[in-house]
């Protein structure tokens, strides 16, 4: 009798092991399946030139007359287009500007999911000492993450002359905390997430033009994460002059928490200006052209 329970008790374990696996199978097959057919979706929407770049999503790169020279650096899923409007307002005040594209950004979605923090920080430093051997003077700058590498550049690297952050990204809402905290076990659900960027450019016509990859994978975001807190980090050691422009209706950044992020920079000299009716991008946004002058008027009195 306890022989034929034994039996049926050790059954009901494996066929319990079985449907496990099985179900496990099935789920990795439906979650690869999925994630291939948001790669080939997205390979659709864009023309790739010879070096497998988005036509549209290449560095700038743009020589100017001044003795000065900024670094732009772009946001988190999204490419130096996003800049573009203030590289050339910068360019013809007559300042070098430098826009770099990203490791992993305005390619493909696996070379997105490929890539991660450190690369992204090193391609801005690279770019940073490029200037700086070619330029008497230069200020860095940037769009939300693109902002936070800015602040990490011009912490650790004292001849930067100025910073420019437009949104520059210094707040890590619980929900991207919490994700990156258990990144390992999302990913198991899906290769890949929505972004939920679409609120972050209020203006329809030139949310449609971003070349965006609006897809995003749970150890990517644990690694704007690790940026986010580096540069939350370094905040009190950034001494340079800085120019913060935020908008009140930003959708990733509270209004209190850009307010705590600007408190905490080190510099004696800096500045915070407010605008309304955009979204998070603000250099593409309602309102953007005003903004990028401003910029360009605060520049000019800090870089020659």
């Amino acid at each position: 009798m306890f022989d034929q329970i034994a039996v049926v008790s050790a059954t009901v374990k494996v066929l319990g092991v079985l449907t496990v696996l099985t179900a496990a199978t099935v789920w990795w097959r439906i979650r690869r399946r999925a994630g291939e057919r948001a790669e080939r979706a997205f390979e659709a929407r864009f023309t790739r030139d010879a070096d497998g770049i988005i036509v549209g999503a290449e560095s700038i790169r743009l020589t100017g007359t001044r003795r000065g020279a900024i670094v732009l650096l772009h946001g988190y899923n999204d490419s130096p287009q996003a800049l573009a409007g203030v590289a050339r307002e910068m360019h013809t005040r007559g300042w070098s500007v430098r826009v770099p594209l990203f490791p992993g950004h305005g390619r493909t979605l696996q070379a997105f999911a490929a890539s991660h923090a450190e690369e992204w920080i090193a391609a801005a430093r690279r770019e940073l000492h490029e200037a700086l051997a070619e330029h008497a003077e230069v200020a860095v700058g940037g769009l939300s993450m693109g902002g936070a590498i800015a602040v990490i550049l011009a912490a650790r690297h004292p001849k930067v002359k100025a910073i420019v952050g437009f949104a520059p990204f210094l707040h890590a809402a619980w929900p991207l905390r919490l994700l990156s905290l258990f990144s390992p076990i999302a990913a198991l659900a899906s290769r890949y997430m929505a972004s939920g960027g679409q609120h972050s450019v209020h203006d329809r016509v030139a949310a449609a033009a971003m070349i965006s990859y609006g897809r995003s994978t749970p150890r990517l975001l644990a690694q704007l994460a690790y940026v986010l807190r580096l540069a939350r980090r370094v905040l009190p050691d950034v001494r340079q002059p800085v120019l913060m422009m935020q908008s009140r209706e930003d959708n990733r950044i509270p209004p209190s928490a850009a307010e705590e992020a600007f408190a905490r920079l080190g510099s004696a000299d800096k500045t915070l200006v407010w605008t309304t009716g955009a979204g998070h991008v603000i250099t593409v946004d309602f309102g953007h052209e005003a903004l990028e002058r401003q910029a360009a008027d605060w520049l000019e009195s800090r870089l020659a």
